[in-house]
């Protein structure tokens, strides 16, 4: 009896032996990305002290990451690769314009985005115009008139940082944008020095200075800055007044 009872012992523990080692398999081996995320974040607090939380790290780090991890290399690897990862949270759909920033046709979202945490708004990697000054160059915003906007690093105030319809990632047309400042803009500040009684077209007719390209305020204008006073001109070095450059002759009045 009591033979019989120590065999059937036996073989219950034989049974369960697979069981008891995937138990300890799974306590002795490296942590896994698919744990919580806190467990990643005991090694890499860093992660998320920036005042600013991708929503990411709260859903753990292998809604990004996949791969087990125990201090060393070979180090976690991406789901999938940026963008397409960012698009498995971020509408695709959003950043389908037709004037596309340069580091967004690259799918190179962090270039200006950390994907876990940052002391600026919108997990930025630095603060707007600095940022946008890695790619673009500083010393062309330097000249001797400077428009406010630019002065003041508004740069998004017209610029979409992702994409938009309009041309130059423009959030909206150039005219929108000067109205905004500048009131009665109509077609007798461009003749108050000619012909004060008479209209200059302001929109619905090409440039003749720009290829393909409607005439706007730009046309006249710099948006950013040049040489010449109210931003004038485009900064094109000439001798030449601005009028002469599209009109072969024009009649002054005293």
């Amino acid at each position: 009896m009591n033979s019989s009872v120590e065999w059937n012992t036996i073989q219950a523990m034989r049974k369960q032996i697979p069981f008891l080692g995937l138990v300890l398999a799974l306590f002795l081996s490296p942590a896994s990305l698919n744990a919580a995320a806190p467990q990643c974040l005991d090694c890499h607090p860093d992660k998320r002290e920036g005042k600013v939380v991708h929503p990411a790290i709260e859903m753990g780090c292998s809604s990004c990451h996949t791969g087990n991890h125990d201090g060393g290399k070979p180090f976690p690897t991406l789901m999938t690769s940026v963008p397409d990862l960012c698009f498995a949270c971020h509408d695709k759909a959003a950043f389908d314009k037709k004037s596309l920033h340069a580091p967004v046709a690259g799918g190179m979202c962090g270039s200006c985005h950390n994907p876990h945490s940052s002391d600026l708004p919108k997990l930025l990697v630095a603060a707007v115009p600095d940022l946008c000054f890695t790619c673009h160059d500083r010393n062309t915003m330097a000249k001797k008139e400077v428009h406010l906007k630019a002065a003041g690093g508004q740069c998004l105030t017209c610029h979409d940082a992702h994409g938009s319809d309009s041309a130059f990632v423009l959030n909206q047309l150039v005219e929108g944008h000067c109205e905004a400042c500048h009131d009665e803009i109509t077609g007798k500040h461009v003749m108050a020095r000619v012909s004060p009684n008479d209209l200059h077209p302001l929109t619905g007719r090409s440039d003749p200075l720009r290829k393909d390209k409607e005439l706007s305020c730009s046309s006249c204008h710099n948006p950013h800055t040049a040489e010449k006073q109210r931003v004038s001109t485009k900064g094109l070095k000439s001798p030449v007044p601005l009028c002469l450059r599209c009109h072969k002759k024009t009649n002054v009045l005293p």
